[in-house]
């Protein structure tokens, strides 16, 4: 992938979520930034 390209969709969960949710429902209200924490295990 290149700067600039269209993500993929995809669905995720998240702890402070009680549903999963889907990149493409959230582009459809506004622009969406995907951020990747690595944590602590």
């Amino acid at each position: 992938m290149n700067v600039g390209d269209i993500a993929p969709d995809f669905t995720l969960g998240a702890a402070n979520m009680p549903e999963p949710y889907t990149l493409s429902e959230i582009i459809a209200a506004g622009p969406a930034v995907v951020e990747f924490l690595r944590g602590t295990w």
